[in-house]
């Protein structure tokens, strides 16, 4: 378990693109250079913008934004331009859970049914820390939502995670028992927050984080369609290249959701070093790593990856959401870090890089994070008999049919609203899903034929499919 030492808001302009220049604050010609090229894609007159700040000792030492952030009206990206932070917000959570526990409000081991008493008795506790450490084996928002109905960009509502979990009918594996990421828990976390502070989340936040550090332009989106001033647009590509549109519909709390600028991030960055607000025990606590129930450490804080590279801690954590992406790194031995937000994923996220040039004079990046290997897929099996496997399958859980086809001695999945997905034979009664990812192994009966399946679909393990014919 990791335990270790913690040591004027800037105007809107919108600038025409005729005199659009990066803006800098830095003195350092080298380091600006360095960074400079690392972004070189995102500084264009025709491509989805960036922005990227630097912080050491608690003082913001560069700062620099490039590109546009809406490429419509040609309005270019600032260091105050507001982006989404996707799963960056989930440290704010806990920073917030821990500051709740540091007052008397709750405790971290409370089972999170003391706080959220209409969630069902699955058959063990799920304590607030399972929640933290992506332990609870509750379902996954998002993959289990795609798995019914809902494609990458439709809507999902605060209020969907607790209704999962109300129609879940078992746990995906004991709490504790293994790790996996899932957005559902950190939406139960800003649920507790409301439970516990009679306050909404969105509220509490403000009233207790964002406005004492003077982060005057962070917001989260709380309701579908608000309006959010100075905001980037989200971009992504098409398969012909093109830039287009990608918005943002979720009104997801606590696993995302809050907006904010490189400038107001500095000064959460800062407040890693000097505590304005929060106390010492408070930063132990949000940076405490998990533990499973076999006693191995999961190097996940409360909503922040908390790892050691050589001797070297560092704290981290990546978002995305629609088009937006954003990193901040920080390594409290030195007090210093930085963050960088942008609003396409199409350049790609250079977080290897930026830390690499921020902070490789005493961090050494791994090659895997520098070139990271791609995953291979298992190799296809010949299939004797495809036809045994066809038909019309229903999961009772969530109220989702499919069926499996068979063309031309070929078997696909079949979804009324989502679909025809190929299904790559790798043995075993096993299926992999070609263009939406997964797998399906197919069960048996006593007379062995095929009875259903259980698709497991990357965050969501273990859903029931039952035959109906």
């Amino acid at each position: 378990m990791l335990k270790h030492r913690i040591n004027g808001r800037l105007a809107a302009l919108s600038l025409a693109l005729a005199a659009f220049s990066p803006l800098l604050v830095a003195q350092d010609n080298s380091l600006e250079q360095d960074i400079d090229g690392i972004l070189s894609d995102w500084n264009t007159t025709a491509s989805p913008g960036a922005a990227v700040a630097y912080v050491a000792n608690g003082e913001t030492v560069l700062k620099k934004a490039y590109g546009l952030a809406n490429l419509e009206h040609r309005i270019a990206w600032t260091t105050d331009t507001v982006s989404d932070l996707g799963s960056v917000s989930k440290q704010f959570t806990g920073f917030a859970l821990a500051l709740l526990a540091e007052q008397g409000k709750l405790s971290l081991d409370d089972d999170i049914r003391k706080h959220l008493p209409d969630l069902p008795d699955l058959g063990a506790t799920i304590t607030i820390k399972n929640l933290f450490h992506h332990t609870s084996g509750l379902r996954e928002i998002y993959n289990t939502l795609y798995m019914v109905n809902r494609k990458p960009g439709d809507i999902i509502f605060q209020e969907d995670a607790q209704t999962l979990v109300q129609y879940q009918t078992k746990l995906q594996f004991e709490p504790g028992s293994q790790y996996l990421y899932n957005n559902t828990e950190y939406m139960l976390l800003a649920d507790i927050v409301e439970s516990v502070s009679g306050q909404q989340f969105h509220e509490w936040m403000d009233e207790n984080i964002f406005t004492p550090l003077n982060m005057n332009d962070t917001v989260i989106m709380h309701r579908q369609g608000q309006v959010i001033p100075r905001v980037a647009t989200s971009y992504v590509k098409d398969s012909t290249g093109i830039f287009t549109q990608r918005y943002d519909n979720s009104t997801l709390q606590g696993g995302g959701g809050i907006y904010s600028t490189v400038e107001d991030m500095t000064r959460w960055i800062a407040n890693f070093s000097n505590h304005r607000v929060g106390t010492e025990q408070t930063f132990r606590t949000l940076t405490e790593s998990g533990v499973l129930n076999n006693g191995e450490s999961l190097d996940y804080g409360l909503g922040i990856s908390v790892d050691m590279i050589g001797d070297v801690v560092r704290w981290s954590h990546g978002g995305s959401s629609a088009g937006y992406r954003s990193t901040l790194v920080y390594l409290p031995e030195y007090e210093r870090g930085y963050i960088f937000q942008t609003s396409t994923p199409s350049n790609g996220v250079p977080a290897a890089k930026l830390t690499q040039a921020f902070l490789g004079d005493v961090l050494q990046i791994p090659d895997s994070e520098l070139t990271p290997t791609p995953p291979q897929s298992p190799e296809a099996v010949a299939l004797e008999n495809p036809a045994i496997y066809s038909g019309r399958y229903l999961s009772d859980e969530l109220e989702a049919f499919y069926s499996v086809e068979l063309n031309d001695d070929k078997l696909s999945l079949f979804h009324r609203w989502l679909g025809e997905f190929d299904m790559r034979y790798i043995g075993d009664d096993a299926f992999q899903l070609s263009g939406r990812g997964g797998t399906l192994t197919f069960g048996r009966n006593a007379q062995n034929e095929v009875n259903g399946f259980v698709f497991d679909n990357g965050r969501t393990i273990g859903v029931e499919f039952r035959r109906l014919d």
